[in-house]
């Protein structure tokens, strides 16, 4: 008995790994006919066959591992009859419930592709760090979470129904003890195969996934599972923090191209008699590919923005630092990769070199207003450990404007409420203000105030286009776009009709793409990931400082504060990381380029952070795309692409930890 028990639960565990397998590789095979154009594929035959036997050895690896502890368990359990009929009883349901899982997790990861347009990473742990109750509320509305339930509790009540039926009793003959024998050693030991992926030294890994130069590819290649294992791995070294040595900081310099991680200010004497105030907006999902789509007095995205884009500094050849707010917010104002450091172990501590550091020191009171609540990722407490004077959310918005209550959602009051605040700060100020503003409006569920009259948008035939699946209108995600950057607009109109426009400095930048829309791999992978830079300097500080504008040139956000700061500060040593002054006379070409945490860009085109190392010239840079065909990438640009991200977090590291050894005389690498 016991020789036919094992054998029946072996088969039924055979038919459950074909079962899970062909789940997940029907969730891949939906993925790419939804998010890869075919035309793209003509070309990559030997790709696409890589991603689905790799994609069918990561399915195999999670179905194993699902299953293993079946098989361990019934080597025990088909000894007995009362625990067989346990094994009978539980192991369907169980098999279920597995099944539904990995199911959902499928789902799951297609509609997080479709939102942030790569698998499931290390950001989906910062969803579940914001608002809980708005981010339900969301996903709610967006996404379809019944029909997606019900799809994920069919696939576990089929997986269940087939398992009774497979561990029903049934009479084997038996076979001979050898032949048996021979036959479970070879069963466990593929199943310890395809738990493990592979025969080779290594188990499967995520190097594995990169298979092609088309980035899409790669991504679709793991499963949700794996990519869920990834991430888990990511947020634990995310979160951890280690002294670091002077002679690492050195080598990561010269390998990213660097003489030094900081720099000076001119010497600027009318800047030194008058400092000039700096308004800095991180504004939500102020992205360059929902922007291409604006059309004055058709799709008007930009409202009364649009005389200060035409009249002001602009950069679009830009890119948001990360694809998020919690960690654009973080590498910004923060200096820091980790987009945890404002709820991690270092929370209390005050770090150097960051913005707020060096206004206070120049005398600045430095204000952060956002229209969201503050205790998201802890910035409440957080900011004022980092030297901020005073922080206003919701609450103190609500307080002072109480109409600003009937228009909240579930991220906060309009933006507008918070340019108006900044402005009345900026009237009233007897000393010079560092004001931080994140925005929040531009955010499901892009909800704008009743009061607000939008200019003409439509949803022309591009939108459409781009236009990914879910239950917001298209017209709510245009008109909320245009309120968010209307409300910046009118904001810089009334600083510059008054004498603050003469001594107040106005920069903007998005945070990252917009949602909801699709991008077209490789040509549109620039602007799925652009955001402009805005900038306003007065005319006497300009008249008092040299300067050069390029509108072509190429940055990212790690370029904005050293372009502020050359416009605010006199002979002031600065932390760069690899940033530097988009106005200057000269551009840096040791810094002239592009940094997101997927996507590397300089003014020859764009390199992908990941996958085969690949360049993507340039095909069209007024409308940001690059060439459909990727071309071979140097080992020095490789080596720099490798090393920044280590730098980055090198000097988090040292600015948390501090150093294993003195620093070596004459030299500052910080």
């Amino acid at each position: 008995m016991y020789q036919t028990r094992l054998r029946t639960l072996l088969l039924t565990l055979g038919y459950q790994l074909i079962w899970l397998v062909l789940i997940l590789m029907t969730a891949r095979y939906l993925m790419l006919s939804h998010f890869v154009e075919s035309g793209q594929l003509q070309s990559r035959a030997d790709d696409v066959q890589r991603m689905w036997l790799t994609g069918l050895r990561y399915d195999l690896r999670i179905a194993g591992m699902a299953l293993s502890p079946f098989a361990l368990a019934g080597l025990l359990l088909a000894a007995g009859e009362r625990s067989w009929q346990g094994v009978q009883t539980w192991a369907p349901r169980l098999l279920g419930v597995i099944a539904f899982l990995i199911g959902a997790v499928a789902i799951g990861n297609y509609y997080y592709y479709q939102t942030y347009h790569t698998h499931i990473d290390v950001f989906a742990f910062g969803l579940m760090e914001d608002d809980t109750q708005a981010v339900l509320g969301n996903m709610w509305q967006d996404y379809p979470i019944i029909q997606s339930t019900l799809v994920a509790l069919l696939l576990g009540w089929l997986s269940a129904r087939w398992a009774g039926r497979t561990l029903a009793h049934r009479d084997r003959k038996p076979w001979p003890l050898a032949a048996f024998i021979v036959y479970l050693l070879v069963a466990l030991t593929l199943l310890f195969v395809i738990s493990r992926g592979s025969i080779g030294t290594f188990p499967l890994r995520r190097g594995n996934a990169q298979v092609s130069d088309l980035l899409s590819l790669n991504k679709l290649t793991p499963n949700g599972f794996m990519a869920i294992d990834w991430a888990i791995k990511d947020r634990e070294e995310d979160i951890a923090f280690n002294p670091v040595s002077h002679a690492e900081g050195e080598t990561l310099l010269a390998e990213v191209g660097l003489d030094s991680l900081m720099a000076r200010t001119p010497h600027n004497p009318w800047l030194a008699e008058h400092k000039p105030n700096v308004v800095m907006a991180l504004m939500e999902s102020f992205g360059s590919n929902m922007l291409a789509f604006d059309e004055p007095g058709k799709n008007d995205l930009l409202g009364s923005l649009r005389p200060h884009f035409k009249e002001d500094f602009v950069f679009k050849r830009f890119l948001s630092e990360d694809n998020g707010t919690a960690p654009s917010l973080a590498a910004l104002f923060f200096h820091s990769p980790a987009q945890n450091i404002s709820h991690s172990s270092a929370q209390h501590q005050t770090l150097s070199g960051t913005p707020f550091a060096l206004y206070k020191q120049a005398g600045y009171k430095l204000i952060f207003i956002s229209p969201g609540n503050m205790m998201w990722r802890n910035l409440v407490n957080y900011l004022p450990v980092q030297g901020v004077d005073e922080v206003y959310d919701q609450n103190a918005l609500m307080k002072r404007y109480p109409q600003a209550a009937k228009e909240i959602t579930a991220w906060g009051v309009p933006d507008d409420y918070a340019y108006r605040l900044a402005q009345t700060l900026l009237e009233e100020a007897n000393q010079p203000l560092f004001i931080s503003i994140l925005t929040i409006t531009n955010h499901p569920p892009y909800e704008t105030p009743a009061r607000y009259q939008p200019q003409p948008i439509a949803t022309t035939a591009a939108v459409m286009a781009h236009a990914e699946d879910g239950t917001i209108e298209q017209t709510n995600i245009l008109k909320t776009y245009q309120f968010a950057a209307d409300a910046l607009g009118r904001f810089v109109t009334a600083v510059k009709g008054s004498p603050l426009g003469e001594k107040t400095l106005i920069a903007a930048s998005g945070d990252h793409q917009m949602r909801r829309l699709r991008a077209f791999y490789p040509r549109e992978q620039v602007l799925d990931r652009a955001v402009p830079f805005y900038l306003y300097v007065p005319k006497p500080i300009l008249a008092h400082s040299p300067w050069r504008f390029d509108p072509l040139r190429v940055g990212s956000h790690k370029d904005i504060f050293p372009t502020l700061y050359n416009f605010s500060l006199s002979d002031t040593p600065y932390q760069t990381l690899a940033g530097r002054n988009m106005l200057a006379p000269v551009d840096d070409p040791s810094r002239a380029f592009g940094y997101n945490v997927t996507l590397w860009l300089d003014d020859k085109g764009a390199y992908p952070m990941s996958g085969k190392p690949t360049f993507y010239p340039w095909q069209d840079e007024q409308h940001l795309t690059v060439s459909e065909q990727g071309e071979p990438v140097d080992k020095a640009q490789q080596q720099r692409q490798q090393a920044l991200p280590e730098l980055l977090r090198w000097q988090l590291n040292s600015r948390v930890k501090g150093f294993l050894d003195p620093e070596p005389d004459g030299q500052n690498s910080q």
